[in-house]
């Protein structure tokens, strides 16, 4: 599947004119005979690009690069996903192929061809691809897949889905930059997170706000008590804010928004928003220690 035209182009910008050359080259062999050439300039390509070039941040607008999501990407990973991007065959061929190159990769390559899951063709062959990524103990792999990746929203059945959700919390992953995190939110993933509340609450561990967002329809009495513990307790005013607005939500025994302010008055409350979840993102601080 071939690349948007203007993540090629912001590509291209990011590398120096000999690199660019080079690039034009390994284009050009790839698309004449993949096979054989493309492990070596796959393998090789980040002594091909300059220091300063390949460890250059890219980050686009979602809806300049389409299937991807590029935030904060080396010029090497989008160079190499933009290299993956370029080969074409029959279906078992390519899936062969590209299985191989999943067998023999570095760290760095598997990112790149994780972070390329969604361009790579035929998309339902690699989805226990997907998942054995999320099984996989290297943390920067797990992101490439978990964070900021459209095809775990795309293409993972609802077991499968809701397994790696809860995978991002026990993994303290960003979970704010799992794509289709809310769209995708299901009766079966919140009874489940209930479950996991209970277990770090009795182990008196933190429980992620996020965890509460996505079970806040499905909340028994015994969750609202914590969950009202655990705004009393709060220091933070994203945390709470978040806290808070569940609490409305769920009208927790009726209490009026006054006598809720009152458990907590030191704590400065934000009207829960998009730009409220943002702003928690963007932080990005870990909370399930």
């Amino acid at each position: 599947m071939n690349l948007n035209s203007k993540v090629i182009a912001q590509l291209i910008q990011s590398v120096n004119a000999e690199e660019r050359d080079y690039l034009n080259t390994c284009e050009k062999q790839i698309k004449e005979q993949y096979k054989t050439h493309f492990v070596r300039i796959f393998s090789t390509l980040s002594r091909k690009l300059s220091l300063s070039t390949k460890e250059k941040l890219i980050q686009m607008q979602v809806s300049d690069s389409e299937n991807l999501i590029i935030e904060d990407w080396t010029v090497l990973r989008l160079a190499r996903v933009y290299l993956l991007s370029l080969i074409q065959d029959e279906e078992e061929s390519y899936v062969q192929f590209i299985n191989q190159l999943f067998d023999y990769a570095d760290m760095q390559e598997l990112v790149a061809l994780y972070s390329a899951l969604n361009v790579l063709d035929y998309p339902s062959r690699w989805i226990e691809r997907c998942k054995e990524g999320i099984r996989n103990n290297i943390g920067l792999v797990q992101e490439a897949i978990i964070e900021q990746n459209k095809f775990p929203s795309e293409h993972l059945n609802e077991e499968a889905w809701n397994q790696m959700v809860l995978k991002s919390f026990f993994t303290s992953k960003n979970v704010l930059k799992i794509a289709g995190l809310f769209e995708r939110n299901n009766p079966n993933l919140a009874t489940a997170i209930v479950d996991y509340i209970y277990e770090r609450h009795s182990a008196k561990r933190n429980i992620h706000p996020i965890l509460w967002l996505l079970a806040k329809n499905n909340l028994p009495e015994r969750a609202l008590s914590i969950l009202s513990e655990q705004f009393h307790n709060c220091s933070d005013s994203l945390e709470g804010s978040i806290l808070f607005y569940i609490l409305e939500e769920n009208n927790v025994k009726s209490v009026e928004k006054e006598q809720l302010t009152s458990l907590n008055q030191e704590l400065a409350l934000i009207p829960f928003s998009e730009d409220l979840l943002e702003r928690f993102k963007n932080r990005n601080v870990c909370v399930q220690i």
